[in-house]
């Protein structure tokens, strides 16, 4: 037998070692069973050079679905799993199914998932997966989640047997109801935001096409033959439908908006996500004719465009821009991306050694996710092109005027009332000389407009439309009289407009009287031909005033709503605030998980207690947007607060601590002073 040397220890050990190193390389080369996936480098020209992040998982994407604030990415594929990710490519969990997962939704609040599956199981289940449910059915063809996963929709088929139904879950899992419907092609669930979410959706059968809706009872709301559903804005106050080459925009009660016929049939349908009055509408199109036109629903058509055929598109959160991207007109499997300003500008253009077929903006400012064949999915990362091309027009915009107090003697300040792109009714002090009629004064004022860059619009069209009050405090009544130009209103919307504004206006000068509008001194029986009114009308008074931090176009405001339910005798404090923060949610540049903790209420001092992510408003050296943006959900926070309490002093603090904001921020705690006014001109 031959001995051992002590060299012979050493060549095994080096042996061992060079096995291990191979084993380390091949772990780094080959994912783990649970994961499949592997960061390769990034494979971009020089022009975007910073702009991407890889990752890898070598199979076919079905599905991808990002949460409001990008924070998580989930998405199916052809090995039968769905896998989370966070941001920074970690695996959070993949799970794996028997049948096809070609539907995976994660919730806009980045908390649930819902995975529908070609054999039927429909699985539900937190992101943290210590809640879940599932439910047996036909195979599940679409899926629709609310923003908050209180409400599941989804369609489901068995086209062998003419089966066709739509199923609405609970948060619980509850089957509330099941509609038989005939082959959905699309399907909408809207927000909770509105109070009354509604579910749209397209069915379509033997090529004829038709839109249905209903509300969370499983009522039909409204049905229309021949026509498809492209598009829902954020939420659900505007619908896009198409009928050939004519798109035709309703409200939420199925009324039409506006209307317009294209040169093309349309393919593809985009809302601005911060001013629904504007749509972008793209078509295949013969030849170099422009393909993507961009509308608004007052102006009419602002520009038009070229794009490369087969395009993907979407806009930024904040509306002021637009990604597109095109593999289609090269040989070679690249996509051409390109960044587009609201004007129709072309601003910058880069190329990506891939061939893109998903493209996913959400309410992140500057991120969006890409995804292609063999299961490559993309971090785009937009900040350094949004930087260079707005770096010199920060300053001139006035983002937010944030709440004043107090007034000179000589001046008066009136609230007016006049409409966002979104339908939102905007409260706005405008300062005038004093006077003693301050009723007319605001109806003047009112008639007028509003300021030319406010990113609002006028609630009365014709400026040739005089009013008049006239307050009788002895039989308690405020008579307006309307100019005959007031008779000369069409449409539903234009007239809601009008009589909302109004209402509120004058409102704010009345202690109860009755309101009377008269044309010529006859009593007005309606506004337009579908407004009637039922006279006397009351003035408005909110119990419990909520303040709801809003954007409009590139503008943030507070709006006014009342924050008592109806349907319960007393709202305490905690539950107005929740208002207040599920509407900070819905913004871009708000955390989805930030949460209030605690309310500590005393006679002279409210402390409202939030988590850590609320900090995140607050980067350090602020540009003036995100100072704006912080003084928006403060003035949100603290004015609410104060108009529904008796506290002289508010602070906020950070899990249960006081905190001091970064240098170029105002406090986190506000004293009581009176009076305030709210989107001060």
């Amino acid at each position: 037998m031959k001995r051992f040397e002590p060299y012979h220890y050493i060549i095994i050990a080096a042996g061992f070692f060079i096995l291990g190193g191979l084993v380390l390389f091949s772990m780094q080369l080959f994912p783990a069973a649970e994961s499949n996936t592997v960061t390769v480098d990034p494979q971009t020209t020089d022009q975007a050079e910073g702009l991407y992040d890889f990752w890898f998982s070598s199979v076919e994407i079905y599905d991808i679905s990002v949460d409001h604030s990008m924070e998580r990415i989930l998405f199916s594929a052809d090995n039968n799993t769905v896998s989370l990710l966070d941001r920074e490519r970690r695996l959070s969990w993949d799970k794996t199914f028997e049948t096809e997962p070609n539907q995976a939704r994660i919730s806009s609040c980045g908390s649930y998932a819902a995975i529908g599956t070609a054999g039927g199981r429909l699985h539900f289940t937190s992101v943290d997966q210590v809640f879940a449910w599932d439910d047996e059915g036909y195979p599940v063809k679409h899926i629709s989640v609310s923003p908050n996963a209180n409400w599941i929709a989804a369609a489901r088929s068995l086209p062998d047997q003419d089966q066709y139904q739509l199923d609405l879950y609970s948060h619980d899992g509850d089957l509330k109801w099941s509609l038989e419907t005939g082959p959905i092609k699309n399907l909408y669930l809207t927000s909770e935001y509105l109070e009354q979410a509604n579910i749209y959706y397209t069915t379509e059968d033997d090529g004829q096409t038709a839109i249905s809706a209903v509300n969370l009872e499983g009522d039909q709301l409204w049905h229309f033959e021949d026509k498809g559903l492209a598009a829902v804005s954020k939420h659900g106050s505007r619908l896009a439908a198409y009928q050939g080459d004519t798109v035709t925009v309703y409200d939420s009660l199925g009324y039409p908006m506006w209307s317009t016929s294209l040169p093309f049939e349309p393919r593809k349908i985009v809302f601005n996500p911060q001013n629904y009055n504007r749509v972008l509408i793209y078509g295949s199109r013969e030849g170099s004719g422009e393909n993507l036109f961009y509308y608004d629903l007052a102006d009419d058509l602002l520009w038009m465009s070229r794009i490369a055929d087969g395009s993907l598109f979407s806009f930024t959160a904040d509306g002021q821009h637009i990604l597109t991207s095109s593999w289609r007109h090269f040989k070679e499997d690249y996509t051409q991306m390109t960044l587009i300003s609201r004007e129709g500008i072309e601003l910058n253009s880069w190329e990506v050694a891939m061939r893109v077929e998903h493209l996913l903006l959400s309410g992140h400012p500057h991120l969006a996710i890409v995804g292609g064949e063999d299961g490559y999915i993309d971090l785009v990362d937009l900040e350094p092109l949004l930087i260079a091309e707005g770096s010199n027009d920060q300053r001139e915009i006035q983002y937010y005027n944030p709440v004043t107090v107090g007034k000179r003697a000589e001046e008066s300040k009136i609230i007016l009332y006049f409409m966002d792109g979104n339908d939102n009714l905007i409260p706005v002090t405008r300062t005038i000389n004093q006077t003693e009629d301050l009723i007319n004064a605001a109806l003047e004022e009112l008639i007028r407009g509003p300021a030319r860059d406010s990113a609002l619009f006028r609630t009365i069209p014709d400026k040739d439309i005089t009013a008049e009050a006239e307050l009788d405090q002895e039989n308690s009544t405020l008579t307006i009289d309307f100019s005959p130009e007031l008779s000369e209103i069409n449409g539903a919307s234009q007239s809601r407009t009008i009589y909302e504004s109004l209402i509120h206006t004058v409102s704010q000068f009345l202690n109860g009287e009755n309101i009377y509008l008269t044309m010529e001194g006859e009593l007005i029986e309606s506004i337009g031909p579908e407004l009637e009114l039922n006279q006397p009308l009351q003035p408005v008074k909110l119990e419990s005033p909520v303040y709801i931090p809003i954007m409009s176009d590139s503008r943030y405001y507070l709006k006014i709503e009342e924050g008592a339910d109806e349907d319960s005798s007393e709202t305490n404090l905690s539950q107005l605030l929740e208002k207040t923060l599920h509407a900070c949610r819905s913004l871009p540049f708000f955390p989805t998980n930030a949460d209030l903790r605690g309310l500590d209420q005393s006679s002279e001092q409210v402390q409202i207690n939030l988590n850590s992510p609320f900090r995140s408003i607050f980067p350090e050296e602020p540009t003036e947007k995100e100072y704006s943006q912080a003084m928006l959900v403060l003035d949100a926070l603290f004015t609410t607060v104060f108009e529904n309490s008796r506290a002289l002093r508010v602070e906020i603090l950070i899990d249960g601590e006081p905190w001091t904001t970064p240098a170029g921020y105002p406090s986190i705690s506000r004293f009581y002073r009176q009076p305030a006014f709210v989107n001060p001109e």
